[in-house]
């Protein structure tokens, strides 16, 4: 895909989720990869880069990923679905989203928020954030 995606945490007290738990979820190439700045590789069709935003008071928690051209991979959105899943994060992209993984985000979604980018719709599976993102 010749776009990018961005995942952001909405909310919370220290706003943020876990960098570790995120990080578990893809392919990392270590050698190719820095602290903030992560390549991501399925196999040679399927790879990206992932750009993460740690929040400012812990590094461990992270408050946005920006996705540099994600694949087509079903793996990568099943783990972007999980990142939704793990709080109040909303997944977005140019002409497109928001999505949440959670109902309970949709209904407490941020009014300011909505107001630039629109209410969010609930999805509870890769297939729809992919449909999602084909239909936009």
């Amino acid at each position: 895909m010749s776009f990018d995606v961005y995942l952001q945490c909405v909310a919370g007290d220290p706003p943020g989720i876990s960098r570790a738990a995120i990080r578990a979820l893809f392919p990392i190439v270590e050698e190719s990869s820095e602290r903030d700045y992560w390549s991501v590789r399925y196999d040679r069709a399927n790879s990206c880069k992932i750009q993460v935003t740690p929040a400012k008071t812990n590094n461990g928690l992270v408050t946005s990923l920006g996705v540099n051209r994600p694949c087509g991979e079903r793996r990568f959105w099943e783990a972007v679905l999980e990142i939704l899943k793990m709080g109040p994060v909303i997944l977005y992209w140019p002409g497109g989203g928001p999505l949440v993984g959670r109902e309970s985000v949709a209904a407490e979604f941020p009014q300011e928020i909505a107001e630039s980018l629109g209410r969010p719709e609930w999805v509870s599976s890769a297939q729809e954030i992919m449909d999602a993102i084909r239909e936009s």
